[in-house]
């Protein structure tokens, strides 16, 4: 197992990808016993700044269809039978405070859930549900285009983070394809993510309130790997010194910020954490788009604690779980469908 170097304290790291393998699997190893958060440098080898900016340019232009266009995609009806879909999202379509801290932490004015839009892109052998007759003489907006571009962003940030999992791996003293199976035919999505207060000359803008764009919430699979335009807004939160700390933005298309899911957390017995972070909504009529992958991994893949993270003597502190299980849990929480 990789050796820890000195003390835990809470910071996020940027790492370059070009660097030598020995020195990300020891980087990545620290940010996760640290803060749970790290941010991707030197991406281009495993994928492409220009493949980045056209996915978020197809992202603005898909939610500046009409809401009537978006909500012909919708996956309210059938999420709460089958969650494995893509679709449209509607405003406020998740409640993360039932899948964070239940609002113990941070700013208590954070109840009303989020300020965002998703539009949620599934596994091919998954179902999607793609615009497929927009009016495109009337909209700056070509399904066709569109389709191509999320599924191209999708395998390749699929391989990037088999590549940082295979690294983590490492970090936890086993071989680098641990997490294959767990991979294999992974449930993973993207959620095209749209950020927008409308402005309202009735609704004073208050310093003292912290209007939220995705209220704090933990992640709930293996790893999550996000971009996000350079509007900002992005916080996680240090429970030691119970403060936020800003996530600033790379350039886009020139850094990927990842952070440990609570599944990765629960299968290293919490040697790993899970972090606890918001989005801040951005001032009332400006635009923030983001992009996260989520890794919930093969549904039926059983997780047990890894055997490097119980201590000698000591058993693991939770059962083995189906990633399935855990992940319908999670999301039904999120929904409501599911009483907590």
């Amino acid at each position: 197992m990789a050796e820890d170097s000195g003390p835990n304290e809470f910071y996020i790291p940027t790492i370059s990808l070009k660097s030598p393998r020995t020195e990300i699997v020891t980087a990545l190893r620290q940010a996760s016993l640290s803060s749970g958060f790290f941010q991707l440098s030197d991406l281009d080898a495993h994928i492409s700044s220009d493949l980045i900016t056209e996915m978020f340019e197809e992202t603005r232009r898909f939610f500046a269809l009409s809401q009537d266009e978006k909500e012909k995609l919708s996956k309210r009806k059938v999420v709460k039978k089958n969650h494995l879909v893509g679709g449209y999202e509607g405003w406020r379509f998740y409640d993360l405070t039932k899948t964070g801290d239940g609002g113990k932490q941070g700013d208590k004015d954070d109840s009303e859930g989020g300020w965002n839009e998703g539009f949620a892109i599934a596994p091919e052998w998954g179902t999607n549900c793609f615009p497929q007759d927009v009016d495109a003489s009337k909209q700056d907006f070509d399904p066709e285009i569109f389709q191509r571009t999320c599924k191209t962003y999708f395998h390749a940030v699929q391989e990037l983070g088999r590549h940082i999992l295979s690294t983590i791996a490492e970090g936890l003293g086993m071989e680098k394809d641990f997490f294959e199976d767990y991979l294999r035919e992974q449930n993973s999505f993207c959620r095209l993510t749209h950020y927008y207060r409308a402005i309202d000359l009735a609704i004073a803008e208050t310093p003292d309130r912290v209007e939220m764009g995705a209220a704090p919430h933990t992640d709930w699979g293996a790893l999550t790997l996000l971009v996000q335009d350079e509007i900002g807004g992005l916080q996680v939160f240090d429970r030691n010194k119970e403060t936020w700390h800003d996530v600033p933005p790379a350039p886009l298309g020139k850094g990927i910020v990842c952070n440990i899911g609570d599944l990765l957390a629960h299968w290293t017995n919490d040697t790993y954490r899970s972090t606890l972070h918001r989005v801040v909504a951005p001032k009332r009529g400006v635009h923030r788009y983001s992009v996260p992958f989520f890794n919930p991994g093969n549904l039926s893949y059983i997780v047990r604690t890894i055997p490097t993270c119980i201590p000698t003597g000591q058993q693991p502190k939770y059962s083995p779980i189906t990633a399935g299980e855990w992940i319908t849990m999670k999301h039904l929480q999120s929904t409501g469908a599911l009483k907590t």
